[in-house]
């Protein structure tokens, strides 16, 4: 079975319910199946072969799921984008890919060639929404041209199915391959993860579907329920249509969460509708958590996952969030849950031991939903799966129930509203500053985004910035969410014993009083 089996059931089973809905429309299953197919082979008119690389540049809406699966579809590897990414970034990723074709929003077509680079491998330029511009491909012109029946392209499930980049501790993103067979048992594992999805049901997907939010669409959508996938989140908004449109599931991040909370009329809204709230991506303040159960009752899941390992690896369940004044069920709402049917997770020490409960080591995971690889790179391949194990760089612990509780980070990650940040990646801007000396970027506690960017910096002798210049400058060279929220001047930046600046003495009074050090 691949991926292109599922979405032709979807038109099978539920041909006439609506599947999916935005600002702009509404498509059945049976219209949604045949926009993916004609993509598909629109696709392949255009020359591509089975296993080119193929780039999706848009914010959310209807046609993503379109391009997305399309592109699979047709035996094709899917390289999404962060629409958040600099143009820097998302030149680098072209590049790296060796994408034959770009599919874009009209907002992006001119930044594509807004810098000097080389992108001899890119060959097909195609705009998804408004006029043409730059010589683009029209999207609705080719897709009327194209078919709208299966493509004529054997699919195994071995075969790749997505390239996501996510961002390396050396400053450059990593490729993470996925296959079919990944995909399938991502799909399994969700539909049996602790919530029931039935004919009728509707997610709104607010975050970006190049994220965790997209694993939703498919499980719903070979159901019978309805995805409404919203550009942005905005609470008042999100509270409204909920009420609405009768939502059964949001699909949130943590500081999502927090702002339907501070939201001043909440509670005004006829809410009973939702029968799930998932979250994940980041950690979440026990004390938020309280407040939400109080608000929106027992309906709350948490799934923990990473781009290598999939979604969900593990799942704290509604059972798990219900609060009986025991000193256990508190507890629980600082763990990631137990491990998913289709993955073992193990806490294993740096010599490749499986540790018993309680004690203290990486995160790592056997799975068919984990990741074949690192893409044109076998060294950081080799080192994700030692000793038989994918590695995931999360410390942590297992209790004697089996529940997992995520303790701190092997490396420094920032997890920032559900972004990952990687710190090298920002202190390398920082130290092109001309009035940077050293630098040192991490996370500090955030009541509304989990943690947000901190950057201590000292400067050259007789040289002056401000926080906002630095600031500034850093939003010049990379995507807005990975620049510093603060920045503090230091005259000496603390250092190890061998003279490495030391992170860990910075964060350390940020963090001390967290039970959680992420």
């Amino acid at each position: 079975m691949n991926v292109r089996d599922y979405i032709a059931k979807a038109a099978l089973y539920f041909p006439e319910n609506t599947a999916l809905v935005d600002t702009n429309g509404r498509l059945t299953a049976k219209e949604l199946v045949e926009r993916i197919f004609r993509v598909s082979n629109a696709l392949l008119n255009l020359g591509l072969k089975k296993g080119d690389r193929v780039a999706v540049l848009l914010h959310n809406c209807n046609q993503c799921v379109e391009c997305f699966f399309g592109i699979q579809c047709a035996g094709l590897v899917l390289v999404p984008l962060n629409a958040r990414n600099s143009v820097k970034e998302h030149h680098y990723i072209l590049q790296n890919s060796e994408a034959k074709a770009i599919l874009v929003g009209r907002e992006f077509g001119q930044e594509i060639f807004s810098v000097p680079s080389n992108l001899e491998h890119l060959e097909n330029f195609v705009q998804v929404t408004g006029r043409p511009e730059n010589g683009f491909l029209e999207y609705e012109k080719l897709l009327s041209d194209a078919a709208s029946t299966e493509p004529p392209v054997p699919i195994d499930e071995q075969d790749v199915s997505s390239l996501r980049y996510t961002s390396g501790t050396t400053g450059k993103p990593k490729g993470v391959i996925h296959n079919h067979r990944n995909y399938i048992t991502m799909l399994f594992n969700i539909l049996t993860s602790g919530f029931t999805i039935r004919e009728g049901d509707s997610i709104a997907l607010m975050g970006p579907v190049t994220h965790a939010s997209g694993s939703m669409i498919l499980p719903h959508i070979l159901n019978g329920a309805k995805v409404i996938i919203l550009s942005h989140f905005e609470a008042g908004q999100i509270l409204e249509l909920v009420q609405k449109e009768r939502i059964t599931t949001l699909y949130l991040v943590p500081t999502m969460i927090v702002m339907l909370l501070n939201h001043p009329k909440v509670s005004d809204y006829d809410l009973s509708s939702l029968r799930t709230i998932r979250y994940g991506a980041s950690p979440i303040s026990p004390d938020v958590l309280k407040r939400a159960i109080e608000i929106f009752g027992d309906i709350f899941i948490q799934g923990y996952g990473l781009t290598e390992g999939s979604m969900p690896v593990t799942i704290l369940t509604k059972k798990d969030h219900m609060l009986d004044g025991s000193e256990r069920s508190l507890r629980l709402l600082l763990s990631i849950g137990k491990e998913t049917l289709a993955a073992r997770v193990g806490i294993m020490d740096e010599n490749g031991n499986l540790l018993s409960p309680g004690e203290v080591g990486e995160i790592v995971i056997q799975s068919d939903q984990n990741m074949q690889g690192y893409w044109k790179n076998p060294e950081a391949t080799d080192q994700a799966f030692r000793y038989g194990w994918m590695h995931t760089r999360d410390m942590g612990y297992r209790d004697a129930e089996g529940y997992i509780y995520l303790v701190d980070r092997k490396e420094d990650m920032i997890i920032s509203g559900g972004f990952n940040i990687y710190p090298k990646e920002v202190e390398d801007v920082l130290y092109r500053h001309p009035a940077v000396l050293e630098a040192a970027v991490f996370g500090v506690p955030d009541d509304v985004w989990g943690e947000s960017v901190k950057a201590v910096v000292s400067l050259k002798k007789d040289m002056k910035a401000t926080p906002e210049e630095i600031i500034e400058f850093c939003r010049e060279s990379c995507a807005s969410y990975k620049k510093p929220k603060s920045v503090e001047f230091v005259d000496e930046l603390p250092k190890t014993a061998v003279g490495k600046i030391s992170r860990k003495t910075l964060k350390e009074k940020y963090w001390k009083d967290k039970t959680r050090r992420v």
